[in-house]
Parts: C-alpha cells; structure tokens; sequence
C-alpha cells in the first residue's frame, strides 16, 4: 500500500506541472482576483498540540502554488503530588492518584517538537475552488515521561544495575506522504477559508528499548495510515 500511496502522489503532481500553465486564458481571466501570497493557521491542530502556519505561493498566473506548513509542538501534564507512582504498561502510563483512589491515565509528562510540510498544490478549476494537492512531511518529538528502566551506578567503586523510576526521553523522528483534496472559499478581499480531507503515509523512527507513543493513529509516534482533515483560516496579499 506504501508504494501506491507514494505513486499516486507522484502522478498528482506530475499532472498538475503539466497543466499549470500561464497561458491558460480562463487563469489569466480569474489572475486578478487571485492573491499572489497567503498566510494561514489551522485551528484543529491545537488539540494535538500544535501550533502550525501555513504559507502559499502562486507560481506564475497559473492553478499551480506552493504550499509550506511550518508546526511547533507543545504539551505538558502539570503533575502535583509530592510522590508521583506510575506504573508501566505497553506504550502508555497509568498514574496512580493516591488520594482519590483512582487511575489517571498520562501519556507522557512533556512534549517538544517541531515540523515541516510540503506541498504542491493545484486548483481543478478557474474560479480557485476546488484543488488537490500532494507532498511530504517531516516531524522531530522528544518526548519526557516517568518510566521504569535499568540505570548504570557506581557505589563503592563497584558498577550495579539497578531498575528504578526516573523521568526518561524518547525521541521521534516522523516523515510522511500526504495527498489532499480541498475547496477553498472564492472571495475577492483578503479574507481566506479553505478546508481540507486526506490521507496520509507515516514511519516512525525511535529507541525501540523505548515506548513507542504509538497507541493511536494521532499518537506522535505513529507508523501507518492516517485520515487527515483540516480547516484554514488566513489572509491573501499580492
């Protein structure tokens, strides 16, 4: 399925070179009312975490743009007991609260990374409606958790393991094939709305000593295929 995924993202943007033309006289009518740049952010990335801005280019007087997406991620677990207990299992953590009684579940205690996607982009029609675009992405997470492992010590000039509960790191390094399919709001002032479905080829690359973060399809550490929608909201500039 990945080199399907992978050749049909090649044959959209070899299509889209193909026609994206400036001689096109039904581009050339609709150019003007066309902004030559705009700059975006996508408000549903803030329940993962993040923070991502988009920014376009139109290449040419033609339906062809380019199309970048740098994101900043963040996310922390305020813990406040004095004594935290965790417990280990599979690829999550389990916090036990021992003054309720109860479980709370705590993927991790922070998060920080930083991406990077790349699209081209092409309009299917004149009017700047509807498009499909196809491209890459790249993302780097470290990861801080609670978690049981084995630690190297010396006492008494003598080295010992011992398996103790500690804050640990992992590591993740994400890339992606993406294809999108769009419609975009026609509106003559600055204003710009887009919204967006798609799918998406991930691999993760991390310490496999480690918890992998990979429990759901909108885990950081996911390896598989991914439903992607979005919303845009920005404005256009020539």
């Amino acid at each position: 399925m990945k080199r399907y995924i992978l050749l049909a993202a090649c044959l959209i943007a070899i299509n889209a070179h193909g026609q994206d033309t400036s001689d096109d006289p039904a581009y050339r009518y609709y150019a003007p009312t066309q902004k030559k740049y705009t700059f975006a952010v996508q408000p549903l990335q803030l329940f993962n975490g993040g923070w991502r801005f988009d920014a376009e280019m139109r290449l040419g007087n033609g339906p062809g743009w380019l199309h970048l997406s740098p994101t900043v991620y963040y996310r922390k677990h305020d813990d406040k007991e004095d004594e935290p207990r965790y417990a280990y299992f599979e690829n999550d953590y389990n916090y036990y609260n021992s003054y309720y009684h109860i479980d709370i579940f705590v993927p991790f205690s922070k998060l920080l990374g930083g991406g990077l996607d790349a699209y081209y982009k092409h309009f299917l029609n004149a009017s700047r409606t509807f498009y499909h675009a196809a491209g890459v992405s790249y993302a780097r997470f470290n990861i801080d958790y609670w978690g049981m492992e084995w630690d190297e010590y010396t006492e008494d000039g003598l080295p010992y393991l011992a398996y103790a509960l500690d804050y640990r790191s992992q590591q993740i390094n994400r890339w992606g094939v993406n294809i999108l399919f769009g419609c975009q709001i026609p509106n003559r002032s600055a204003f710009l709305a887009d919204f967006f479905w798609g799918l998406a080829y991930r691999h993760s690359f991390s310490d496999k000593d480690k918890p992998s973060f990979n429990r759901t399809m909108l885990s950081y550490g996911h390896t598989g295929f991914v439903l992607l929608t979005g919303v845009r909201l920005g404005i256009g500039v020539k």
